[in-house]
């Protein structure tokens, strides 16, 4: 009877014991969320204020207890202040770039991207698509600013390494192609061939992604520098490569009054009146200008009409080129050369 009596007691022992056990565990874990739910509520407040490594610092004490306790609750806290650190690193981010706003240093510039390049990659381990994606697209805009800081300061080397920088963090980001050709035209303003290849890759990714503002840029860059060379080699007597310069410019704008005038000026010096009137009349239907800058057009129509013999189309002409610094040849040609009759 007595050896009953002593099992049973020590069953009764037994279960005390487990049922305290698990009364002190539980305790235990209500204690632990207690403490991280705590922690998660003193990173919302260090957020509101700005303290963000604070503020990261309680979330990722949330994240380690909400961890070790492995329960439903446990995994929930833990979720919640998941959540907060990627817009935690987000928040600095934006910091370190409002603090370059101000001193346009590019210390400040460099510590920027790389906090956002830090945002995108804690972003990406915590599963944040929107941050990662968010700060993924800035990162090539800082070194695309970057980038006309140093070539403000003439620094075209760094300019050029930013630039590349961004391009290779998004290879559709058609301002950098662009400025990769005011930067070519800076280090080696002779290599027209460079020049152009970087504009013209402006322009094929300006086009893709729909950014008009590049496109008409990159278009209006490549036009003007070409009428340039066009015009300086006409100058120089170079007359086939004045036209083959100028007639490339067409491909950027061919609705270009200056582009198809300087065409008429090379034709008329090559002899060859009937381009020159072509390109003229161009000219013409381009020109927004009043008749003092439509004055060079007509003078090279009318010179082209007096070489092809045509007197009365060569006197029309030049009676509508007399305005501006084309007045006094225009006259003399008129009353000396060709003898028109006036009324």
């Amino acid at each position: 009877m007595n050896k009953i009596k002593n099992n049973n007691m020590k069953v009764f022992y037994k279960s005390f014991l487990v049922l305290l056990v698990g009364l002190i565990s539980l305790n235990v874990t209500a204690q632990e969320y207690s403490d991280a739910v705590k922690l998660y509520n003193e990173g919302l407040v260090q957020a509101k204020a700005k303290h963000y490594d604070e503020a990261i610092s309680a979330f990722t004490q949330t994240i380690s207890i909400g961890e070790q306790l492995g329960t439903e609750q446990g995994v929930s806290i833990k979720t919640q202040a998941e959540r907060q650190i990627p817009k935690m690193y987000y928040q600095k981010a934006v910091i370190a770039f409002n603090t370059f706003k101000t001193s346009k240093s590019t210390s400040d510039l460099d510590a920027a991207i790389i906090s956002f390049d830090e945002t995108a990659d804690i972003a990406k381990e915590y599963g944040d698509s929107d941050i990662s994606r968010r700060a993924v697209g800035i990162i090539p805009q800082l070194y695309y600013q970057k980038a006309t800081l140093l070539y403000n300061r003439d620094d075209f080397e760094g300019a050029n390494k930013a630039l590349d920088k961004a391009i290779n963090a998004n290879s559709n980001y058609a301002v950098a192609y662009y400025q990769k050709g005011l930067v070519a035209k800076k280090v080696n303003p002779d290599d027209i061939d460079t020049i152009l290849n970087w504009y013209n890759q402006a322009i094929t990714v300006a086009e893709k992604v729909n950014d008009s503002r590049v496109l008409r840029s990159a278009n209006n860059s490549a036009h003007d520098e070409l009428l340039f060379r066009g015009a300086k080699s006409t100058e120089a007597k170079h007359y086939s490569e004045a036209i083959e310069l100028l007639e490339l410019a067409t491909t950027y704008n061919d609705e270009s009054a200056d582009v198809h005038y300087r065409l008429a000026e090379v034709f008329n010096k090559q002899g060859k009146s009937d381009d020159a009137i072509k390109h003229a009349n161009e000219a013409l239907k381009y020109e927004k200008g009043g008749k003092t800058d439509k004055a060079k057009i007509y003078f090279e129509i009318g010179l082209a009409q007096q070489r092809k013999g045509n007197v009365g189309a060569a006197c029309q002409a030049f009676g509508n080129a007399l305005y501006g610094s084309f007045k006094a040849p225009a006259s003399h040609i008129m009353e000396f050369e060709l003898k028109c009759k006036t009324s």
